[in-house]
């Protein structure tokens, strides 16, 4: 039994087409198996929130809200596409994919700084 897991790549011509993955480490964890739980610093922390309560900061340093990762569930590895064996014409539009999903991203986290900054 394979713990492999199949990543799915729709084309723009709505074609699909299976990505060869390989093992890497984790993004979320950067392969520690665990990060500050969301609900501490999700929404940011600023150096004032240490220097106003510094047993908060020794806490979160010392790794008190530490959860085990969302991502990999502690495992440090998650499996991801391997660009290496991608034919060049996928390689491309996933790679111009991915550059339009972080686009959106920025895009949505300026409107929410934006919101917040307004009082929204």
């Amino acid at each position: 039994m394979s713990n492999q897991k199949q990543i799915t790549f729709v084309r723009a011509d709505g074609t699909e087409f299976v990505l060869p993955t390989k093992w890497q480490v984790c993004p979320r964890c950067n392969g520690n198996g665990s990060h500050v739980n969301s609900a501490i610093d999700g929404n940011g922390l600023t150096a004032a929130d240490f220097d106003e309560d510094p047993d908060f900061g020794e806490s979160y340093m010392r790794g008190d809200y530490d959860v085990t990762c969302e991502e990999c569930d502690g495992r440090t590895t998650v499996q991801g596409v391997d660009l290496d064996r991608l034919p060049a014409d996928v390689l491309r539009e996933y790679e111009e994919s991915l550059q339009e999903e972080r686009d959106f991203q920025a895009a949505w986290r300026a409107e929410q700084r934006m919101e917040r900054m307004m009082g929204c």
